[in-house]
Order: C-alpha cells, then sequence, then structure tokens
C-alpha cells in the first residue's frame, strides 16, 4: 500500500477539486446552450416586492409592482402575474386619460382587474421608493379600470409615510335578512349574525356580514350550495364575503374583519372591502358617526400576516358621502422577471 503524506494529499485533492470545475462548466454551458443562452434570451423587467398594510416585513398582503413594464403585452402580464403566485401584481404605464399621472394596470392570477386596493396603495409605496413619486407630492392620481382614482400622500422625513386612495362614492345593494339561513351557510350559529347583511360596492361589490365575535369571524366557512341558496333568495349574485367584528379587544382596533376563503388560499388584506366594509358599518349603525372618520379594520390574523386598514368615511347627516381607504407599505426587496 502506498502512504501519502499531506503534500501528496494536497496535490491530489487540487488535481480533484481542478476536474470538479471543469466538469461542472461543461455541464452549466450545456444546461445554458440547452435553456437558449439563459439570462441573454429576454428582456429583464424590474419589480418591487412590498407587503402592503403593514409596516413590517412578511406581514400584510404581498405584491410585486413592475415599474418599467413598457413593451409587455397584455398575455405576458398576466402570464407574470401567475409566476409571482400572488394574488395581484401591478403594471405602472404613461397616463392614458387627462388629469391622470400614470396608468395602472391591476392584474390577479387569473385575469385583470379594474380595480382593487392593496395593489394601489403599494403602488403609490413602489414609485415613492423609486423617486418617481417625490415628497414635495401631496397627491396623485392614478388611471385604474375603475377610471381616474386619487391618491393622498404622506410625508415624513422624506419618505412616504401613509397614503389615501379615493373609493367610489358606495352603491348599496339587496340585503340578506335571513340571519339563520346566513349563518347556517357560513357554518355558524343562528345567533353568530348580528343582524342583516348587505351587498356593498366601491368599485368591487362584496357581502358585508356582521357577526358577534372574532371567534366566529374566524370560524367561518363557506357551504357552498346553502351560500347559493342565500343568494338566490336575496336575488344577488355571488359576491365575495367580507365579515367583520366589533367585539373590542386589547389591540383597539374598530373591527376585526376577514374576507371569507373558498380556496386553498386566504387573503390578509383587501383594501377594496374595506371601504364597503366600512360604508356598511356606519351606513347600519355598527360604528358610531362620530367614529366614521377613524376607523381601523385588522384583517389576516387567521392567515398569519395581520393587516391594518384604515377608513375614512364621510358623511352628511345618514348618506355616505365619500369612502377613503388608507394603509402603509414596506419594501421587502426589488427584483427582475425576463419576458
Amino acid at each position: 500500500m502506498t502512504h501519502m503524506n499531506r503534500r501528496m494529499f494536497g496535490r491530489v485533492g487540487i488535481a480533484g477539486l481542478a476536474g470538479w470545475a471543469a466538469g461542472r462548466e461543461t455541464w452549466s454551458a450545456a444546461q445554458s446552450s440547452a435553456s437558449g443562452g439563459g439570462s441573454g434570451s429576454g428582456r429583464a423587467y424590474s419589480y418591487v416586492h412590498l407587503d402592503v398594510f403593514t409596516d413590517r416585513r412578511y406581514q400584510g398582503n404581498q405584491l410585486l409592482v413592475f415599474t418599467q413594464p413598457a413593451g409587455l403585452d397584455t398575455e405576458t402580464m398576466q402570464a407574470m402575474t401567475k409566476e409571482s403566485n400572488y394574488s395581484e401584481c401591478t403594471f405602472v404605464l404613461p397616463p392614458e386619460q387627462a388629469g391622470t399621472d400614470h396608468r395602472v394596470r391591476i392584474f390577479t392570477r387569473t385575469a385583470e382587474t379594474g380595480f382593487a386596493g392593496h395593489p394601489t396603495i403599494g403602488t403609490a409605496f413602489a414609485l415613492a421608493h423609486k423617486g418617481v413619486l417625490r415628497p414635495s407630492q401631496a397627491h396623485t392620481t392614478f388611471g385604474l379600470g375603475v377610471g381616474p382614482t386619487a391618491i393622498d400622500l404622506e410625508w415624513k422625513d422624506g419618505k412616504l409615510a401613509f397614503a389615501w386612495m379615493t373609493q367610489l362614492k358606495p352603491t348599496f345593494g339587496p340585503m340578506v335578512k335571513d340571519t339563520v339561513a346566513l349563518a347556517a351557510a357560513l357554518g355558524l350559529d343562528a345567533g353568530a349574525v348580528r343582524g342583516p347583511a348587505g351587498e356593498v360596492n366601491c368599485g368591487s361589490t362584496f357581502l358585508i356580514v356582521p357577526l358577534a365575535t372574532r371567534q366566529a369571524v374566524d370560524a367561518a366557512a363557506i357551504d357552498r350550495a346553502k351560500l347559493d341558496a342565500v343568494f338566490a333568495a336575496a336575488g344577488m349574485m355571488r359576491r365575495g364575503i367580507y365579515a367583520f367584528s366589533t367585539e373590542p379587544a386589547q389591540d383597539n382596533v374598530t373591527a376585526y374583519t376577514r374576507l371569507v376563503g373558498t380556496g386553498p388560499t386566504e387573503d390578509p388584506a383587501t383594501g377594496s372591502a374595506a371601504g364597503p366594509a366600512g360604508a356598511f358599518a356606519v351606513k347600519q349603525g355598527f360604528v358610531p358617526s362620530d367614529r366614521a372618520g377613524s376607523i381601523t379594520f385588522l384583517q389576516g390574523v387567521k392567515v398569519g400576516r395581520p393587516s391594518r386598514l384604515h377608513v375614512h368615511i364621510g358623511t352628511t347627516g345618514t348618506d355616505v358621502t365619500s369612502v377613503k381607504v388608507g394603509g402603509v407599505a414596506v419594501v421587502v426587496g426589488e427584483g427582475a422577471m425576463t419576458a
């Protein structure tokens, strides 16, 4: 048997490493050739990754904002959103309508949508992060699918600290008065529903359901057949269910809320539902009129991504005259996607 000293062992080791490295380079080259040249085969589109309706990373609702998507067609924007696997992505383009500063297109995993809450607030923070929006600006206007949408901007120490979006004036639709049937459709005891639920639209339509306790909000689970029967009896189409409870707790929020999910994922912060819920809560007396301008919803606790959504409801007498939804967002990172 041949015995090796440390110098001989080192030479063998170095030679082995050199051979391994050469083999690795050959393998990498073959892989690059097979994939059409790697990253050079397309154009990279940069994005800002944010968590919205929170000031803490890894909470709130996730969002990618593509800040320079010129050249992308609708099909590719849809494919990129699906690739992200987030509930929405936004693409910021030059204005298309007089009186707007940016055209913002919002895509879900499956389709383009004209309106959504956390993508709108998050896009404002992404543009501030990139320096497109500056501390000298107190307002900007996005061109969304539902039309021009005003955004109020609050700055602190040169950074965007808060953003408010003005939603459409609410349209109040049919009410679900059979609270026993509604409770059964949500898998709850009859007494869990505090009163009639109502359909409200401030850009998107939701059925707003008042529940007695936070426990009921978390326990709600949709029985689709029973819920469809409830909708049919009330003369309305299927709607997303946004449940809330004003049961107090140490977090001092106005209401504990949840978009009751029907699939494997559940939205942790739904700005498009917070406006309708705020309008409903004020209109139906769940929130007193003197607190209509300072509503805070806590959502996302059940899915481990707590979010705070702020709502300002303007009123004249018993009429709701304006709806604003606001919040903060935090940048998680930046990257690029090749298309």
